[in-house]
């Protein structure tokens, strides 16, 4: 994970901003006009910044609801074998809810993930006399 820069007033912003959910409420314990929220925010290393504090809140809470879904199936299995009376719609509506969460997370991740490109140059050099030169120098043996 890469450290992103970030000046100390926006950074308080930023966590204003994030630990209240909203730009008005944070503009008012900070004592500054909400403008002045808005345009912080909408910085690009802020962006960054708020962005990394969203997926790691969510990769350390993606366990937590693992776990809280594999209650809530125990606990409509367990339910169904005791009244005998069984709707694989719910279980299934929760199996769909939490792939969704894990191919959101999936997407996310990927989104803000680096990719490397490969760069591969390939020399055309024509029939001319640079051509012809160049396939001499390099050894070409077509020419």
């Amino acid at each position: 994970m890469d450290i992103v820069k970030i000046a100390p007033e926006n950074l308080e912003v930023a966590n204003a901003y994030l630990s209240t959910g909203s730009a008005l409420v944070a503009a008012e314990q900070l004592g500054v006009s909400p403008d002045t929220v808005y345009a912080i925010i909408e910085k690009s290393d802020v962006k960054e910044y708020m962005n990394q504090v969203y997926l790691d809140q969510g990769y350390r809470n993606r366990f937590r609801l693992a776990e809280l879904l594999d209650e809530i199936i125990e606990n409509k299995i367990e339910e169904a074998r005791e009244s005998e009376v069984y709707s694989s719609k719910d279980l299934v509506d929760i199996i769909g809810l939490a792939h969704k969460i894990s191919q959101d997370h999936s997407k996310a991740t990927a989104s803000t993930a680096i990719t490397k490109q490969s760069n591969t140059q390939v020399n055309v050099y024509g029939d001319g006399n640079y051509g012809k030169l160049m396939e001499k120098l390099l050894g070409d043996s077509t020419g």
